[in-house]
């Protein structure tokens, strides 16, 4: 049996006879010849009590001794006794008394009381779950309202695990010969969802739709598709508001479930109703409050409105709009400020009033600044993350939110909470900032293996709020991981050997150099390489200086020396490697701007990123004097976002280098462009300029590096499975020459799977499976490329 709407309307209209018998048989008077409106009333008494309490009947009665019979005051009466769920029939006599009085006598009939209540044939849902759900107990009177809601609520838990025809029955012929209440059940297969379509839908593709769904089709390992009464509710109101948002105010969105013969599975069909698409007519700006002296005049409100009279109406403008003019008082110091804008339809035609209105309240200016929950990290640290909220100054409403953001996406703190004191009337209100640390410090041993590096081992040492002058007092401070911690600076010891690549570097950085927007970075490193025709060795150490301009722009210099030794050279190796056999000293003074708006530093969604980077080699001294220009931009845009809030992604990127001097740069230093990182498709160093082999003289197959190159590239990224999976389409392009131009053009075409698992890390493992389409002569492609890192803790 399935609880359906019509089930609940026969329960309703069952009920509703029955009350409507009782209340015909509450003036038997009339028919015994007897008139007793406004006769008064000398005696009132309850006939066929048998378990129920007397005085609990009398206490629902109104109609009293002394009293004048009124038979609207006794139809109550009836109501409320049969209210009490104790009895089946509730009747009324009324008998003439000689005085000219009346006696009012109540009739009833208890129901049943239960002396057991029991359910059999369940597997799926516990005796002790189904029986807490009927909220009716042994010793209860057997309400048949009650019974039938208990019935009612068992058929949706279960339709709510996947058993979707389930059948719930009542054992009726025990419940009348015993009092013993049993509900049997029937499970039935756990049905699952074989595909979901949509019909009527003409604006928007099964796919937009499908997007919009909790509901998801069976798929082996990852999706288990059970039907889902609940879910397939929500994706019903989910499609609906999409419409809605997107102007189709009058759309409605209903399902059928078309199972199959078996009843193990099932096929959801969604039918819309898509109607009008309705315009903007006008927008009205309602007048503020009594007292509220208007901020903004209308004309420069509409001016923020991003809907004007003959757009389409959108949903998610007219959020960006309410938005938008909250920020803009929010700016002003207007904390709680309210802007709702409404859609008001025509009755005859498709068009919409959007209705504005603000209530601004009184501006506010910052108190106290308080801070908690900073038991290792100072103060100033947590303070550096603050925006819009200087003491002594108007709130900013924006940098609140923004302050809000950085503590919860920064590398400190786990949780961060901003709460404004006070209220709303208040001109001047405090703040206080509650933060949970986060666990800033990991050692951390593992693996690595790359398409381009080979196999790595690692054993890194990471401290991201470290404070180089926090000394332990004590030897316990130390090992406790008490020291040298809470100044936000961050410190990094790496240590990876491989069979190919090896590296080994210390770091340091202070991200506010003596509480300035100055910083500061300092590293030592290591690393050595094994070529196929020569190995090669680099020493080095940077120091850089830079400063922030606000939340989007940095800009900072750097300091580099590097010796580099090239050493175990193949004879078969180009002349370029023996020219700079042995070791060469460099250094470098660098310079680089940043600016960058994107929503995350690992997987940003929006926002784009530009930057551009020269070095002067050779400007402290050297073997070489050449320089290095180059210059990145990425742009990310958010393509649609699903029901459980994740986003599918495209992005666009393009990058230039130059060395401007022909034939200064040695070929370790020259531009390379091949591999997982730059240019899939191809193999590590793949693309590009090839050497002359020493010793015949004819080109070979070892890269030597270009002194130009353009790349440019699309990706789409969308999720499979929750964030633990996702895949990606891309194309990569460019060149690599000794000359600025677009010769020798590449490029290629792939898909790839990005796994995210929190014990690998942020974003430990890529699979690339790409194939160039244009290549040149003398490249070296590779059809799959990958990226894994396997720590130990």
């Amino acid at each position: 049996m399935i609880w359906t709407p019509k089930r609940h309307i026969t329960v309703l209209l069952g009920l509703i006879v029955g009350l409507s018998g009782l209340l015909l048989e509450a003036a038997p008077a009339n028919a015994q010849g007897i008139d007793p409106q406004d006769r008064p009333i000398s005696q009132v008494r309850v006939d066929g009590l048998e378990n129920v309490s007397e005085q609990l009947v009398l206490n629902q009665i109104r109609s009293l001794i002394g009293e004048p019979y009124d038979a609207h005051t006794v139809e109550q009466d009836i109501i409320r006794l049969t209210h009490l769920g104790r009895f089946d029939k509730v009747t009324v006599r009324v008998e003439p008394i000689a005085d000219g009085s009346v006696a009012l006598i109540f009739v009833v009939s208890e129901q049943a009381i239960l002396t057991d209540v029991q359910v059999v044939g369940n597997k799926a849902i516990p005796d002790q779950t189904i029986l807490g759900m009927v909220l009716i107990r042994p010793g209860d009177p057997a309400d048949p309202y009650l019974i039938e809601q208990g019935l009612g609520r068992i058929i949706r838990e279960y339709q709510n695990k996947g058993h979707f025809v389930a059948d719930i029955s009542i054992d009726r012929e025990l419940l009348k010969e015993s009092d013993i209440l049993v509900y049997r059940v029937r499970e039935g297969p756990r049905v699952k969802i074989k595909g979901i379509r949509f019909e009527g839908n003409s604006r928007f593709t099964q796919k937009q739709l499908k997007s919009k769904l909790r509901s998801k089709a069976y798929f082996p390992l990852l999706r288990k598709g059970n039907l889902n009464r609940e879910e397939l509710e929500l994706d019903s109101s989910g499609v609906r508001d999409f419409y809605h948002g997107r102007g189709f105010l009058d759309a409605q969105v209903g399902r059928r479930i078309d199972l199959s013969p078996d009843e193990k599975s099932a096929v959801v069909v969604f039918l819309v109703e898509e109607g009008r698409q309705y315009l903007v007519y006008q927008v009205r700006i309602l007048p503020t409050e009594q007292g509220d002296q208007p901020l903004l005049p209308d004309a420069q409100i509409r001016q923020y409105m991003h809907m004007v009279p003959g757009d389409i109406y959108l949903a998610d403008l007219a959020t960006r709009s309410s938005r938008t003019l909250q920020d803009l008082y929010g700016q002003l110091g207007f904390l709680d400020v309210r802007v709702n804008i409404s859609a008001l339809p025509h009755e005859d035609e498709a068009l919409v009033d959007l209705v504005v209105s603000i209530q601004q309240g009184i501006p506010s200016v910052v108190g106290k600044v308080s801070i908690t929950g900073n038991e290792l990290t100072r103060q100033k640290v947590v303070l550096r993350q603050v925006r819009g909220m200087d003491p002594g100054r108007p709130f900013d409403k924006t940098g609140v939110d923004r302050t809000r953001r950085r503590l919860a996406n920064g590398r400190l703190f786990s949780e961060g909470t901003v709460t404004i004191l006070g209220e709303p009337q208040d001109g001047t209100r405090d703040v206080l900032i509650d933060v949970t640390e986060a666990t800033t410090g990991s050692i951390s041993f593992g693996a690595g293996l790359s398409s381009d590096a080979g196999v790595l081992g690692a054993i890194d040492l990471n401290q991201r709020n470290f404070d180089i002058t926090d000394t332990p007092q004590t030897p316990k401070e130390f090992f406790t991981g008490r020291a040298f911690r809470g100044a936000g600076q961050s410190f990094a010891l790496s240590l990876q050997p491989g069979d190919e690549v090896s590296r080994y570097s210390i770091s340091f950085s202070e991200p506010s150099l003596l509480e300035t927007d100055y910083t500061f970075g300092t590293s030592l490193s290591f690393f050595q390489r094994e070529f196929d025709d020569y190995d090669e060795e680099r020493t080095g150490g940077s120091v850089s200086f830079g400063r922030r301009f606000g939340d989007v722009w940095s800009a900072s210099t750097s300091l580099r020396t590097t010796t580099v030794d090239i050493s175990t050279i193949d004879p078969e190796a180009p002349l370029d490697v023996f020219a700079v056999m042995g070791e060469s000293d460099l250094t470098g003074i660098g310079f680089s701007v940043v600016r960058s708006t994107t929503d995350s530093r690992i997987f940003p969604t929006h926002g784009n990123r530009w930057e551009f980077n020269v070095e002067q080699v050779g400007g402290l001294g050297g073997d070489y004097d050449f320089t290095k220009v180059s210059t990145e931009f990425r742009q990310f845009w958010t393509v649609e976002e699903d029901f459980f809030g994740r986003r599918t992604v495209l992005s666009w990127r393009v990058k230039a280098s130059i060395i401007p001097e022909d034939n200064e740069a040695p070929f370790f230093e020259r531009l390379y462009l091949g591999g997982q990182s730059s240019f899939r498709g191809f193999e590590f160093r793949g693309v590009g300029p090839r050497g002359i082999q020493a010793n015949t003289g004819t080109p070979g197959d070892e890269a030597v590096g270009g002194e130009w190159l353009l790349t440019t590239g699309v990706e789409y990224n969308f999720p499979i499975y929750t964030e633990v999976l996702r895949a990606v389409f891309f194309t990569d392009m460019g060149t690599l020459t000794d000359d600025p131009g677009v010769d020798d053009w590449r490029v290629s075409v792939g898909t790839g799977l990005r796994i995210k698992v929190p014990f690998f890390g942020s974003a430990p493992f890529a699979l690339d499976v790409a194939a160039p389409i244009v290549k040149q002569d003398g490249d070296q492609t590779q059809v799959l490329s990958f990226s894994l890192d396997l720590p130990f803790r």
